[in-house]
């Protein structure tokens, strides 16, 4: 029997062969090495962090914020789903935790750079909100508190997909902040 870790190495170094391959990266180089993501279900504020240290106060760039997202959301890589059950609650806290810092980057961009620059780190950042927003509507990792509508024998199919979807967008989103 696969366990979720083993799952989650598993589909993390799919994706980063495919990623590096697509990138024009090689020589075998892993991109970084990821841990399983567990999500914070609170946001910076009001996670018991004083005041100053939400990361949305201070007005530097996306890719020196990041860290501090990454910390605020409890996020410590891409949420890796593909080879879990299309239920299991863990995944979906993975990705509700990368989609909520994703929209937070969205807000900080609109507001701290108004005049257009960072469009790109948006865009990817938007990406990563409307793949996520669409795992939760299909019910898939109980991202809802409602049980899915659609039938669990072709969410067993789409939901995975669904999630490497959202791996790959935000895999994008993090290669996109890195390279500013």
């Amino acid at each position: 029997m696969i366990t979720r870790r083993f799952a989650i190495a598993l589909s993390a170094a799919a994706t980063t062969v495919l990623t590096l391959s697509a990138c024009g990266g090689g020589d075998g180089e892993a991109a970084d090495d990821r841990k399983p993501t567990r999500a914070a279900s609170a946001t910076p504020s009001d996670s018991g962090q004083p005041s100053g240290a939400d990361p949305s106060d201070d007005p530097g760039t996306p890719s020196e914020m990041m860290p501090l997202y990454k910390i605020a959301y409890d996020v410590s890589g891409s949420p890796m789903c593909s080879h879990v059950a299309w239920d299991d609650a863990a995944c979906g806290e993975d990705l509700t935790a990368v989609g909520e810092l994703a929209a937070a980057m969205v807000e900080k961009v609109e507001r701290d750079f108004p005049g257009g620059e960072y469009t790109d780190v948006k865009e990817a950042a938007g990406q990563v909100v409307k793949t996520v927003n669409a795992v939760h509507k299909m019910g898939c990792y109980r991202m809802s508190s409602a049980p899915p509508k659609s039938d669990p024998a072709q969410l067993r199919e789409l939901c995975p997909s669904l999630s490497t979807l959202a791996s790959l967008s935000w895999l994008n989103f993090e290669t996109t902040i890195s390279s500013f």
